[in-house]
């Protein structure tokens, strides 16, 4: 978040970022996780 302000993004378009990337790494974390079960 802070290196994405320090590069002049508004502050709502970096948390946006950030948001989505922990969304993402989430979304594969429990993908990963449901692999072995089926």
């Amino acid at each position: 978040y802070k290196r994405l302000r320090a590069n002049g993004k508004k502050p709502m378009v970096a948390i946006a970022a950030v948001m989505r990337k922990i969304v993402v790494t989430l979304n594969a974390r429990l993908r990963d996780a449901m692999i072995p079960q089926s």
